[in-house]
């Protein structure tokens, strides 16, 4: 099992590697970026909404920072992004703080509705202050010809790396964090927070840390993102959609499981894509059909995520988090 394992793991990274080299095409370059990207920010919500049962649905506000603070400083000041994007990621951290540290107080549904209530502020700030964002009009970026230090290059195979680099250290990270004391801390306060508060777990810390790396987690996203679409928007970067698309990813590939955002990102994406494609035209909303459609078919036949299916072949893969 572990040479098969091994196998399929080196045949990945060749496909994944090689695929702009091989397909020149930029849609499909650009389906397989949408993939690594919410396999990314998929993987770092698992931290808190997985491991730690946090259902926090306002991730969209820490892409949106993510997105916003370099673009500003690249239009405004001529900042490069990778200096933009270092604040980007601290800002979300702080805002990561400053919600969490209320929110945090709150359980279950009430968390979620706090996390939602948040989000919106965010959106609807966007959209008010549009001397700075452009509002609902948004802000595009201007091309000034290829430049890595602004961002900007003439092909999506660039961006495609930069979205595999961002889902393989974010991978790694969450995967030494589940063997660590944050892993196991999480896996007691998902499991019971009371309990672990009385066996000495600081419950609001270590929540507040995973919901930090998970905030910084989805600005990285964010910034590749804008710069990848060369234009963002409130409602693109910052609607409760894309909080929900966020967890749904997760859920649907197996929530608490490492591998689970992974699978679930390549089915919702790739599913979303095609239904766009050969539905899209035929009936408005039904893309959007076929994608609820599937949310309830893996709820209700595998409430574990996809990634239980090769449970059977696997048994390693049975385990939950750091359980």
């Amino acid at each position: 099992m572990k040479n098969v394992k091994m196998i399929a793991l080196i045949c990945g990274a060749i496909f994944a590697l090689g695929f702009p080299l091989v397909v020149h095409t930029s849609y499909y370059i650009h389906i397989l970026f949408m993939v690594y990207l919410f396999a990314a920010l998929g993987v770092g919500w698992n931290l808190i909404g997985g491991y730690g049962a946090q259902l926090s649905l306002g991730h969209s506000i820490f892409f949106a920072i993510g997105a916003y603070v370099p673009v500003l400083l690249m239009l405004n000041f001529h900042i490069s992004p990778l200096i933009g994007g270092i604040a980007g990621i601290g800002l979300a951290l702080l805002a990561a703080a400053l919600i969490g540290l209320p929110c945090f107080r709150l359980r279950g549904p009430y968390f979620a509705l706090a996390t939602i209530a948040a989000g919106e502020i965010t959106r609807t700030l966007l959209l008010h202050f549009q001397g700075v964002t452009g509002g609902a009009n948004g802000l595009p970026i201007p091309f000034h010809g290829d430049d890595a230090l602004n961002l900007q290059f003439s092909t999506k195979a660039p961006y495609y790396y930069l979205a595999l680099t961002l889902l393989v250290v974010v991978f790694l990270l969450v995967r030494y964090l589940e063997k660590e004391k944050v892993g196991l801390y999480l896996a007691a306060i998902r499991e019971d927070q009371d309990a672990a508060e009385s066996l000495g777990v600081k419950t609001m810390h270590i929540k507040l840390l995973a919901f930090m790396l998970s905030a910084a987690i989805a600005a990285a996203g964010g910034q590749i993102y804008a710069f990848t679409v060369a234009y963002i928007d409130p409602d693109g970067v910052a609607s409760i959609n894309l909080s929900i698309e966020i967890a749904t990813v997760v859920i649907v590939g197996g929530i608490g499981r490492l591998w689970g955002p992974v699978l679930g990102a390549a089915v919702v994406i790739l599913l979303t894509e095609l239904t766009n494609i050969y539905l899209g035209a035929m009936r408005s909303g039904a893309s959007l059909g076929m994608y609820g459609l599937l949310l309830i078919i893996v709820i209700l036949l595998r409430p574990d995520g996809l990634i239980s299916l090769f449970d059977r072949f696997d048994p390693e893969l049975n385990k939950k988090g750091s359980k």
